[in-house]
């Protein structure tokens, strides 16, 4: 048996909607990252993130069809009474799902730009310094939803009320909300802009460095869900018709949470992003590899552009050649025009922080007329 009605059919079909996308981001940024051997510490971070969202959307989901979003004089009906007790139940634990997924989503996230800073001092620091914010203030507010009654069973079994056990004033609770939502919001929109002074000086294209900072900068759609959130937050001192007055609250709470995750997941996935780019040029009869002048007949990885003879028979041309880190050829970068530099540094997305070497040498070729 279940009640779904009111506000409930909303609550239901976002978080399924919203739960899908998460996993499926998430699978494939297991994907991209084994496949291009690249599995990091925010990996493993926004991993451990996903046994508490599982238990966020089961406190969603169970509540949706357990009273969380019905209007009070529909579980005042025969019948319904129970399950004004089993929505607070769902809600208690959707509370505890919510700040328990947000610490680690948020984690992996900055983690990920602490390693793109890559030794810039401030940036780093003030990383650390937003993860310091967040996470105490979390777990401030797991502990206090954890011991807000006694026994936890209070807050949905008013009959142990009545044999000495208690719970705080709604009030109390409603500004620890406040104060997290705060805390996240401004957490939230450092970290979502922060790439862009972090990235600006790269020696990165333009094109590429917008859409890093685009992808990291969607975390402020995770900031607007808690702008939302807070809105409704006064909703929880609402003793008159409770389950339905939340239901916002749990609809844009696990919104922040799986927005959060699918914003870090996607971030992660612009060589698969790449890859099929490459693969859609391909299939269209172009080359990334292609020369204005016709194919070489050197190996990928050499090419020869002539300048012209001289009046001494001699030819000068240039060798391109691309290397590794680990001194192994590239053929991403094979041809080389008379524009190009000697070396260039040439960022590879597909590894972890690796890059290219494109190095160009000229040659003077003489020859003799027969």
């Amino acid at each position: 048996m279940a009640i779904f009605a009111d506000d409930a059919p909303h609550l239901a079909g976002s978080v399924i909607m919203l739960t899908l996308v998460a996993f499926i981001t998430y699978a494939l940024r297991v994907y991209c990252r084994i496949s291009k051997r690249s599995w990091g510490a925010e990996d493993w971070i926004m991993t451990s993130a996903v046994i508490p969202f599982c238990v966020l959307t089961a406190g969603c989901l169970g509540g949706a069809f357990n009273g969380i979003g019905v209007h009070n004089f529909r579980l005042d009906e025969p019948g319904n009474v129970k399950y004004q007790a089993e929505g607070q139940k769902y809600f208690l634990i959707f509370e505890v799902g919510y700040v328990a997924a947000i610490i680690p989503i948020k984690f992996s996230i900055s983690w990920m730009l602490i390693r793109v800073a890559e030794g810039r001092r401030l940036y780093i620091n003030i990383q650390y310094g937003l993860i310091t914010m967040f996470v105490t203030m979390n777990i401030i507010a797991l502990i206090f939803i954890l011991i807000n009654c006694t026994p936890p069973e209070a807050a949905w079994n008013p009959s142990l009320l009545e044999k000495g056990g208690s719970c705080r004033p709604a009030h109390v609770l409603t500004d620890i909300y406040y104060a997290t939502t705060a805390v996240n919001i401004v957490t939230d929109w450092v970290t979502a802009l922060m790439p862009i002074p972090l990235l600006w000086r790269v020696q990165l294209d333009r094109n590429t460095k917008i859409s890093i900072i685009g992808l990291m900068g969607l975390g402020i759609l995770a900031s607007l869900s808690a702008c939302v959130r807070l809105k409704y937050t006064v909703n929880l001192t609402n003793q008159t018709d409770f389950l339905f007055a939340v239901a916002n609250v749990v609809i844009w709470g696990f919104a922040e949470n799986a927005i959060g995750m699918i914003v870090g997941n996607v971030a992660t996935l612009r060589p698969l992003f790449r890859s099929l780019f490459d693969r859609t040029v391909r299939s269209k009869g172009y080359s990334s590899n292609s020369h204005p002048t016709g194919p070489s007949r050197f190996a990928p990885s050499y090419e020869l552009s002539g300048r012209g003879k001289s009046a001494q028979n001699t030819f000068s041309a240039t060798t391109g050649e691309v290397r590794g880190i680990n001194g192994k050829n590239r053929d991403n970068y094979s041809q080389l025009s008379d524009g190009d530099s000697q070396k260039q540094i040439i960022k590879n997305y597909d590894d972890h922080g690796n890059t290219d070497i494109m190095v160009s040498r000229q040659v003077n070729i003489t020859y003799e007329q027969h």
